[in-house]
């Protein structure tokens, strides 16, 4: 399968996902196929939770949170079962807002009977019946086509047309590049929790706000202050209000100040048996997918063989360790991380920053396709091909069209003359100009 901006993935549902006598049967869809296999029958501990998390799910998969909204550009939410526990994943319509509710095996008393990723139908008439689903009300879940006709549905073929653009993939690959630099920053009871989400997701503070930790709780500032967590655009934050008075804690996480205007932040909502993650960008019309935290890994010219490779490899592993792969391979560190990358922007790793590990989401697309719609990568693959950067002392000069951009070398980092590095200042990662001297250092250093 391939992913263009143009594409439509065809999206094939046996029948409609619902919830009869207490059996919630998500149906779960292939490209082009119905026979998809089950990967999960069976009860769940905590029905409201499951219920309220797949709520909060389907409003995200929904949200646009820009002035000019498209409520049909909405998405059904992707669920993968590794064979010991569900996540369910959505990203907003507008790109900023991504959430994920983790099913841990102690919250799942059933059989598995496979192993993938696929889209799950969340439809008006399933979403209203999770609204009613009560404490004490037994809550059986499937995921899977053959549960279905179990489930005493009608059976009738439902088909959507799901569009699957290189944006929607960018954005689960840039959300996993983020969350590696989150640290747990404060926790608390979800009680005391309550307080500081209706502070933070007040409509009239759209401005970003920074928390920092005093004492058992926070105090609020409108200025980055070491160890503190940025809240951008925190209105978003309302989608988690119906899940609050169902978790234990509520975990803030935030990568180290950096003297950036806003930076991502991370919730994690624990229930004990499961978890629901949400993810901030660092504004309303920041999506995630804009951002190029991964294009200095992808640079590299053994990234996507590697990826092939390492797919393979980590076929039947749910998690995934970096040291671990490094060792069976042989492979330096840096050279693990640019094959994951390569995986990530296919949208086939996910990171889970409360597990503090990386997990496999095998979506059906290849690295090497997807890659090369990074229109910054492919851009600055040109440059470096038709030999427009000359490598000096300092780093490099690099021509595009008709102008020279200097490329300075600091450490281990790079910067640009050229007007977007001097807007983003690599917040955004790196410019064409940046990516182009590093697969051009690169080539020079094999061909040595």
């Amino acid at each position: 399968m391939t992913a263009t901006s143009s594409v439509v993935d065809t999206r094939v549902y046996p029948c409609a996902s619902a919830l009869t006598s207490g059996h919630l049967a998500l149906a779960t869809s292939a490209p082009d196929r119905v026979d998809e296999q089950q990967y999960f029958v069976g009860f769940v501990r905590t029905p409201r939770v499951v219920a309220g998390g797949l709520l909060a799910l389907a409003d995200i998969a929904r949200a646009d949170f820009r002035q000019a909204r498209d409520m049909s550009r909405g998405r059904d939410p992707v669920v993968t079962g590794d064979g010991e526990r569900l996540r369910l994943e959505a990203l907003s319509t507008c790109g900023g807002l991504y959430g994920r509710l983790d099913l841990a095996a102690a919250e799942l008393d059933g059989a598995w009977t496979g192993h993938g990723t696929t889209n799950v139908d969340i439809n008006p008439p399933l979403y209203e019946a999770l609204t009613r689903v009560g404490a004490a009300d037994p809550l059986r879940l499937s995921v899977g086509a053959d549960e279905l006709a179990v489930a005493t549905l009608d059976g009738r073929i439902v088909e959507k047309k799901v569009p699957l653009p290189a944006r929607w993939l960018r954005g689960l690959a840039e959300v996993a590049a983020q969350v590696l630099s989150l640290d747990l920053r404060l926790e608390m009871p979800a009680g005391r929790a309550a307080a500081l989400l209706a502070e933070m997701s007040a409509r009239t503070g759209r401005q970003a706000r920074w928390l920092v930790p005093a004492g058992p709780g926070w105090r609020s500032t409108t200025r980055p202050v070491p160890g503190a967590v940025c809240v951008a655009d925190g209105f978003r934050l309302s989608v988690l209000r119906p899940l609050l008075p169902l978790a234990r804690t509520v975990a803030l996480y935030a990568p180290p100040v950096s003297g950036a205007p806003a930076q991502v932040s991370g919730w994690v909502l624990d229930f004990g048996t499961a978890r629901f993650t949400l993810l901030l960008s660092t504004a309303v019309n920041h999506g995630f997918a804009g951002d190029g935290q991964l294009l200095a890994d992808l640079s590299a010219d053994t990234a996507v063989a590697d990826a092939d490779a390492l797919h393979m490899m980590l076929a039947a592993e749910p998690v995934v360790d970096r040291a671990s792969i490094a060792v069976r391979t042989g492979w330096h560190p840096a050279r693990v991380t640019s094959a994951l990358a390569a995986l990530a922007t296919a949208g086939q790793v996910g990171y889970d920053v409360a597990a503090a590990s990386s997990f496999r989401r095998p979506l059906p697309y290849r690295a090497d396709a997807v890659a090369a719609l990074h229109p910054r990568l492919a851009a600055a693959r040109i440059l470096a091909d038709t030999g427009r950067v000359t490598m000096t002392a300092a780093g490099a000069e690099v021509t595009s069209g008709e102008t020279r951009y200097l490329v300075h070398r600091r450490g281990d980092e790079y910067a640009c003359t050229c007007v977007w590095w001097a807007e983003h200042q690599g917040r955004r990662g790196p410019c064409k100009h940046v990516v182009a001297a590093i697969i051009t250092e690169q080539t020079g250093q094999r061909d040595e």
